[in-house]
């Protein structure tokens, strides 16, 4: 969960506050699409983590159980962030296509 939420989020932050990808005035939709599914990433990740806590406190084996979670985010999270990424330029090249 903290690889796929993370990339959408920090490709979310990338776009508005680095202004990478686009402008805020040649794509008006994409601004307030980027803030809200951040927010929503990181109340996701902030809510997994709460219950990870909570769920590593009763596991016998702590570290092996963190070093296998870590390494699947990150690979879950280099995967997501090239999805992400071209979701995004399909998506983008579909709306400059229909006009909106």
């Amino acid at each position: 969960m903290y690889g796929i939420f993370g990339s959408l989020g920090l490709l979310c932050f990338a776009n508005i506050f680095l202004d990478l990808d686009y402008k805020i005035s040649e794509h008006p939709y994409a601004h307030p699409f980027c803030i809200i599914a951040g927010i929503i990433s990181l109340v996701i990740c902030m809510t997994v983590f709460c219950f990870d806590v909570i769920l590593l406190t009763d596991e016998e084996k702590k570290l092996r159980k963190l070093f296998t979670e870590f390494a699947i985010i990150v690979i879950s999270f280099s995967g997501f962030l090239f999805i992400w990424s071209g979701l995004w330029e399909i998506v983008s090249k579909f709306i400059a296509y229909m006009g909106w």
